[in-house]
């Protein structure tokens, strides 16, 4: 009986001895050079001496312009190690670097459970992934790119709403690039430059990205879209954007260059419709005003003093009054007093109401601005007073029918 009890402590010793010779965790790099913005593969091998349960961790180090991403779910085998039988769990990375020279991978810990055999309770471990080095080479005549895409093709194609022509200050055009490679996720390519000229504001969209399998081979595609809005009357041009990517199968720099477009900006139609109108015309309105200004200090005058608010709400209407805070609050460059007034001033608007395509732009850069997730306390006002006279100015010389709550006699 204690022979038999000194042969299996014996056989526990040498199992024991035997799975701490061999490390929990392995780091493969299957190739040892890479150019850059080239995906570089590597795997991360977790040994355990039964099965494994729950998810691995990884506390990946922070490598300056360096991006890593995780490929597909892990894959489960067995290996014989010194002997013994393992389980492995298999975790594939991609590793793209825009830094050139040797990229120095230092040791960093993974946490992972397994147990001992297929049953029994499960028990948590902690190792070190060991480092690693590769070295990054960077394509020659490449130099003054900084930013570079390695792939052996790359389908850009870009969309126009409403196609570039002759328009008037004020008019919004959205422009949608797509890009499309083999093998580059699509948070590794390159972004579209967000630049205009003066008289063209710009309101970039978050890109999206979307990594796929198309017939086996890994594809990453990225969109953005980005608004240009007519600021100014003239002629401005937008310049040609080149995409530049490095092809290793080729060992050539190969590019692509999305045309410049022009447009052409007339002034808005409300300020040509001012400009127009005679000047003995503009003349009446103001003594209209003021003819009505009297009036009512004479009828105040014979009424009782509780009257007198009255005669300044009707003089004063609070949709005015609200007009006019927005406008001083965008003169102030205060987006918060803009957002306030601009809430009271909507809310007494008919329900039919649809602002313009530049009001509703500028409303939206006054939202991003304070409910961005970049919140900036930079904000200038300048576009959102333009936009909000300009519809003021276009309401008023057509007033919506009022809504009746009665049906027609005769319908």
């Amino acid at each position: 009986m204690r022979d038999s009890f000194w042969a299996l402590a014996g056989c526990g010793v040498l199992a024991i001895a035997a799975q701490a010779e061999v490390d929990p965790v392995a780091v493969r790099v299957p190739q040892a050079k890479a150019w850059i913005g080239q995906r570089m593969p590597f795997y991360i091998e977790l040994r355990a001496p039964g099965s494994f349960v729950g998810t691995a961790s990884f506390d990946w180090p922070q490598l300056p312009g360096v991006l890593l991403i995780k490929i597909g779910s892990p894959v489960v085998g067995s290996q014989t190690i010194a002997g013994e039988s393992w389980f492995v769990q298999t975790h594939e990375f991609a590793l793209f670097s825009q830094k050139a020279g040797l990229l120095e991978l230092p040791a960093f810990p993974v946490r992972f459970a397994c147990r001992e055999g297929f049953i029994g309770p499960a028990k948590d471990v902690e190792a070190q992934a060991p480092g690693a080095k590769i070295e990054i080479q960077r394509p020659p005549g490449s130099e003054p790119l900084g930013f570079l895409v390695t792939a052996e093709s790359l389908e850009i194609a870009e969309t126009w709403t409403p196609a570039p022509g002759p328009s008037h200050v004020g008019a919004l055009f959205k422009r949608a690039i797509v890009q499309r490679a083999p093998n580059v996720p699509g948070m590794a390519l390159a972004p579209a430059p967000a630049t205009a000229p003066a008289g063209i504001r710009i309101y970039p969209a978050d890109a999206q990205t979307s990594d796929r399998l198309e017939r086996g081979d890994f594809v990453g595609e990225r969109r953005e879209t980005i608004a240009y809005l007519l600021q100014k009357p003239g002629t401005f041009t937008l310049p040609a954007m080149a995409y530049v990517w490095w092809n290793p199968k080729t060992e050539r720099l190969e590019s692509k260059t999305l045309p410049g477009v022009t447009f052409e900006a007339a002034p808005a139609p409300a300020a040509l419709a001012a400009r127009k109108r005679p000047a003995t015309r503009r003349a009446w309105p103001w003594l209209a005003a003021a003819a009505i200004i009297a009036g009512a200090a004479l009828w105040h005058a014979r009424r009782p003093c509780g009257r007198g608010s009255q005669c300044r709400r009707w003089l004063n209407p609070p949709d005015r009054v609200a007009a006019r805070k927005l406008l001083r609050a965008c003169r102030r460059n205060d987006p918060a007093a803009a957002q306030g007034a601009w809430n009271i001033w909507r809310d007494m608007q008919d329900p039919r109401f649809q602002p313009s395509p530049d009001l509703n732009s500028a409303v939206l850069g006054l939202h991003r601005c304070l409910f961005g997730p970049a919140p900036s306390a930079e904000w200038e006002g300048g576009d959102l007073a333009g936009a909000f006279a300009r519809n003021l100015a276009a309401s008023r010389r057509s007033v919506p029918k009022p809504l009746s709550a009665l049906p027609n006699l005769n319908p």
